[in-house]
């Protein structure tokens, strides 16, 4: 676990180090309001580390509710199954400890498995437990990112004028004018 944790030190140093190195000049996007005041609206900054701080944190600052439950339902479902891959983690590894002690009183639980089945069976919990506090920290991540580019994207306008129209279009070759071509058309309005 003492690993994990660095891991996790040093992939939130990575992440937070790389966001201010890319990131707008500005803490915050500043808006002039038609009375000519300034207001400041939306940091990017200031969502990511909130949702460092707390998952979910900056999905509410973006005002991207939501989004909180399912933040919330990932990072529950890898919790439950690091605790339960841990708890069988830890019963295989205590009986295949027992097994290789040759005390036959303290082997009474896992009697009908082989010597062999508790070591792949401590192994392959062992695996999954790790693998799933990588997929916690990923997931945190993930968190943490979409917090960031909401923020970042917050102002974005979405107009009337912006749309992309796809339809199936026919055309005459300049080299075989008798067969026409058929594709589709592709058209983007700014």
């Amino acid at each position: 676990m003492k690993i994990a944790a660095q891991a996790i030190g040093m992939l939130l140093f990575l992440v937070f180090s790389q966001s201010a190195a890319f990131s707008q000049s500005s803490d915050s996007i500043v808006k002039i309001n038609s009375d000519t005041s300034y207001t400041e609206i939306h940091s990017a900054k200031k969502a990511g580390w909130m949702s460092a701080a707390l998952p979910g944190l900056g999905q509410v600052y973006n005002k991207k509710y939501w989004k909180v439950p399912i933040v919330y339902a990932a990072l529950g479902t890898t919790t439950y199954f690091i605790i339960d891959n841990n708890k069988k983690y830890q019963n295989y590894r205590q009986a295949y400890a027992n097994r290789l002690d040759s005390d036959t009183l303290n082997d009474t639980e896992f009697m009908a498995y082989k010597t062999e089945d508790l070591r792949e069976l401590k192994n392959y919990y062992w695996r999954y437990r790790d693998l799933n506090a990588f997929l916690f920290v990923g997931i945190w991540m993930l968190n943490i990112l979409d917090a960031v580019v909401d923020a970042h994207l917050y102002t974005f306008d979405i107009g009337n004028n912006l749309s992309m129209r796809i339809q199936p279009s026919m055309h005459n070759t300049s080299m075989n004018q008798h067969k026409p071509v058929y594709g589709l058309s592709f058209q983007l309005r700014f």
